[in-house]
């Protein structure tokens, strides 16, 4: 008997020692909610890693000159993105969330499922991939001539070609998210990121510059997407049904002046910059936006995860009170993100870049609290995106852009970087308490405004105590406090809900 119960109590406790070690097990027993989050971030991560692998590359393989150049063609590619999706992918959330969706016009009524709705975006997008395509080609000589830094009409061709099969690549992902496969949007993710980046470490290696780094990104570009496309024929087919097609565009079109509000709030500045000052002299400012930028990618798993249902969620029980949760969620994870990267940027960008790129930590900090204070409008503006239509939305951001436009030719001339950052705070924060405002009278939800305030204020004072640069230790035992006060006055506010729980939140 003794022995019998031996023999139990070491088996057990091989089962016990088996488990305890294996780190899939414990994934599993996850809130759904937080799987799907750790999967989005270990691909962002993982972009975003191989993309640090870039940096030491391109500032040594390219002059500051060519850096900046590169940088303008980069912030072209932001912006006819925007313009080619024509809000797709939003428009993919709305309409392929949750239950069918009724389409009614004076001739017709009928309800198209999730697989319908996605197979006709999908259909769209393909039609705007190939006319882009055409069109892009057709005018890269007049955009090399347009563009400031002396470009290359061969590196506009690349360019342009790139951009014109970026939705071939966004929707099938989009959609990804939406049937919570996260699994193979990770896999997806990742080869288009380890392909990019081996392809233009190679040519910048080999001396194709500029041009090598570009078609590195069309190649790969290329290949994601020729398998994508296949993946998503497999799984909802292609439609192409113009009631649908005129509906989609009705409430994504405007989305198109949303996006291109944006580029001038996130990007356009330094276009102005290269102008005024030459691409050479904006270099370092491009290098620290960059980094400030890699805020956004911090908050991103969650916005991957939360964008993609949050229409499924406001249609459910206590679903404005769900929303309120979630978006408090946001905005917190990404005022901690902004602190994380404040601190981070600097470090990063001295251990990885040359000497004269090192004027770019002053800029980092601020830069990394605007791509917060973009986050936390997005995640308070449901109530606008939540209609038929979107152009409430776009009159928001159309006004920012106008403001930031004028702090832009007002500002940079006498201040140059600081000026640009001034003038894109400025607009940023009037869109946060504008969108806020009117979304709430389309859609009341109860946010926990006073305390997201209160936590706002702590953590730009936070970021600006801590934008002097050093390497002192007392710094890092200070940011330390820093973050955990800040924690505990999260907490305090109820601001941090019981996020994990006993049960396994679907």
């Amino acid at each position: 008997m003794l022995n019998k119960l031996t023999k139990t109590r070491q088996c057990t406790g091989r089962k016990t020692q088996g488990l305890r070690f294996n780190p899939a097990f414990y994934f599993q027993r996850l809130p759904s909610a937080l799987q799907h989050s750790v999967l989005y971030a270990s691909a962002l991560i993982l972009a975003k890693a191989l993309g640090f692998i870039m940096v030491p590359f391109s500032t040594y393989y390219l002059s500051l000159e060519d850096y900046g150049r590169l940088d303008v063609l980069q912030t072209l590619a932001d912006l006819m993105s925007i313009v080619i999706a024509m809000g797709l992918t939003e428009t993919l959330y709305r309409y392929a969330s949750g239950e069918a969706n009724s389409t009614q016009t004076s001739q017709d009524s009928y309800s198209v499922d999730q697989k319908q709705a996605a197979a006709n975006v999908f259909g769209l997008t393909l039609l705007i991939a190939i006319a882009t395509l055409m069109l892009t080609q057709s005018f890269a000589k007049y955009f090399s001539l347009w563009l400031p830094g002396n470009i290359a009409v061969t590196e506009a061709r690349l360019i342009l070609a790139s951009i014109s099969l970026g939705g071939l690549v966004i929707i099938p992902l989009s959609w990804f998210r939406i049937r919570d496969k996260a699994w193979q949007f990770f896999y997806a993710s990742a080869a288009m990121a380890i392909l990019q980046v081996s392809f233009a470490v190679l040519l910048l290696v080999l001396g194709f510059g500029v041009t090598g780094v570009l078609s590195a990104t069309l190649l790969a570009i290329s290949l994601l997407a020729g398998y994508l496309i296949k993946v998503q024929l497999a799984d909802t087919g292609i439609a192409f049904n113009f009631l649908l097609f005129k509906r989609y565009a009705r409430y994504g079109g405007p989305l198109v002046f949303v996006g291109i509000a944006g580029f001038i709030l996130g990007s356009f500045d330094r276009w102005i910059l290269a102008a005024s000052i030459g691409t050479a002299s904006m270099a370092s400012y491009a290098l620290a936006c960059k980094f400030g930028l890699l805020t956004a990618v911090l908050i991103q798993p969650f916005d991957l995860w939360w964008h993609a249902k949050r229409f499924a969620f406001i249609k459910g029980d206590n679903g404005p009170q769900l929303c309120a949760k979630y978006a408090g969620i946001g905005v917190i994870i990404a005022l901690f993100s902004a602190l994380l990267m404040s601190v981070l940027g600097p470090v990063l960008v001295r251990l990885l870049s040359p000497s004269e790129y090192h004027s770019a930590v002053n800029y980092i900090p601020y830069l990394a609290f605007l791509a917060c204070l973009h986050s936390i409008n997005n995640s308070l503006n449901l109530g606008m995106l939540n209609g038929e239509t979107t152009w409430s939305v776009a009159s928001v951001d159309a006004a920012a852009a106008v403001l930031a436009l004028l702090g832009y030719f007002l500002l940079i001339p006498i201040y140059q970087a600081w000026g640009a950052i001034l003038a894109t705070a400025i607009a940023l924060t009037s869109r946060v308490v504008i969108c806020y405002i009117i979304s709430q009278r389309y859609l009341f939800i109860p946010y926990r405004v006073k305390s997201l305030i209160v936590q706002s204020a702590l953590t730009f004072i936070a970021i600006h105590w801590l934008s002097s640069p050093t390497w002192a230790l007392k710094y890092f035992l200070l940011l330390t406090l820093l973050i955990l006060l800040l924690v505990i006055s999260a907490m305090w506010l109820r601001l941090i809900p019981r996020f994990f729980s006993a049960d396994k939140q679907k």
